[in-house]
């Protein structure tokens, strides 16, 4: 079949490629401010662009829309050579968050509480990045900036890793104490973004070695430079106690008491006593239950009294210990306790008060092993807090941790396997 034809035009030329046919107007009009070099893949669009480019009235709107459309080429341009940051976290997520959680079951009570994990620090990064900060605009200007300071107000995830720099941290403080976060949650919120920020330089080698600005912000700004430097000791006071024992009896639930009896006695998190299964008990070398949190793990001990009160919940044909769901649990239980100034935090805090005040502060490292910490500084920054306990005979420690030899403390405490 024959090639159809073309009228021929001044500044159109026909491009044969195979099977396709293109139209390339080219003009440049010097005088008139005006220079083409547009392909279409249409006939008729190229005659009726090259009719506006020929015709006075309408070059100014022919202008119009080149300049848009340079304009537009320049914006996704830039936008794929330096994506902005919101574009980094899409892959962070997909990468370094999804993969951690898709073996989970959803259907399992388990599974769900980290699933929830999941979705809460996704949620946080993205709104970290939704918040608007108002940003340093980049200009020439020579007025120092103690007396003027131009910027524009942007949300921080439409910034280009390159462009955010510690100034940006600093307005992401102000703008989320205006949020009305607390200190400790923004203390957080800045550490959830380092630890983004440190994977930037593996999606992108154009960002290897760009400085952290979520390490080097002004920490004065969280909390104004008002420090606590002593923390008080949390003990419950005896009118606490009687008001845990009456809650208790009031809900008649045997799960309700011996979750808040894992609590209390052992220092379990609310969503390790809750979601407790008998595979990780154990009655052999001592009694323990097998505890494993994010990126930590423990053995916490159980004397006979508390290994007792466990064997009554173990189900034959049931894994789970408690037929409590997190979420139905927390409504049996905040309201109540709520009253006398109780939460979930308050049996842990108590826990471990009494440990420190029984093992002894110095003593840092069986500590933070026993009580689930990373890192010993956690109980060491209590130095000032806790007075130092009375040094206790190695038989006398055993007896407190539940073991019956020093064999068991060293191979559990002190191996560096």
């Amino acid at each position: 079949m024959a090639a159809p034809k073309y009228p021929k035009r001044k500044h159109l030329t026909v491009i044969e490629k195979g099977p396709k046919t293109y139209f390339r107007v080219q003009i440049n009009k010097l005088k008139m401010g005006l220079k083409v070099n547009k392909t279409f893949t249409d006939y008729d669009q190229a005659v009726e662009f090259l009719n506006a480019c020929e015709n006075k009235l309408a070059t100014k709107h022919v202008k119009t829309l080149l300049e848009m459309e340079a304009k537009e080429k320049q914006f996704f341009r830039e936008y794929f050579e330096n994506p902005p940051l919101v574009e980094y976290l899409n892959e962070y997520i997909r990468i370094y968050i999804r993969p951690k959680y898709e073996h989970l079951n959803p259907g399992l009570e388990k599974d769900k509480y980290k699933l929830r994990q999941r979705d809460g620090l996704i949620n946080t990064l993205k709104r970290i990045l939704n918040t608007e900060i108002n940003h340093k605009d980049q200009n020439d200007w020579t007025v120092n900036e103690l007396i003027f300071t131009a910027r524009t107000p942007i949300k921080l995830g439409s910034l280009k890793p390159r462009d955010i720099t510690v100034d940006d941290a600093n307005q992401l403080i102000l703008a989320l104490k205006k949020q009305g976060l607390k200190p400790i949650s923004i203390s957080d919120y800045l550490s959830r973004m380092s630890v983004f920020w440190k994977k930037l330089r593996y999606m992108d080698k154009k960002l290897e070695g760009a400085s952290n600005p979520f390490l080097n912000y002004d920490k004065d700004l969280i909390n104004y430079g008002q420090k606590r430097f002593h923390k008080k000791a949390f003990r419950f006071t005896p009118e606490k106690l009687r008001a845990v024992a009456t809650i208790i009896k009031r809900n008649g639930n045997p799960e309700f008491k011996a979750i808040i009896h894992l609590m209390y006695k052992l220092g379990l998190r609310r969503q390790e006593a809750i979601l407790l299964e008998k595979s990780q008990i154990s009655e052999t070398p001592t009694p323990h239950i097998y505890i494993q949190s994010k990126n930590h793990e423990r053995l916490v001990y159980l004397n006979d009294r508390t290994l007792r009160l466990i064997k009554q919940f173990i189900k034959p044909k049931q894994e789970r210990l408690f037929s409590y769901k997190v979420l139905g649990f927390d409504g049996s239980f905040v309201k109540p306790f709520k009253a006398h100034g109780i939460d979930q935090h308050s049996f842990r805090k108590d826990y471990i008060s009494r440990m420190i005040e029984q093992i002894g502060v110095s003593n840092s490292i069986l500590l933070s092993q026993m009580l689930g910490f990373t890192t010993p500084r956690a109980i060491e920054r209590l130095q000032a807090t806790f007075p130092e306990a009375h040094t206790l005979t190695q038989q006398q420690l055993l007896k407190q941790i539940g073991h019956k030899d020093s064999r068991i403390t060293a191979e559990h405490y002190f191996s560096f396997k």
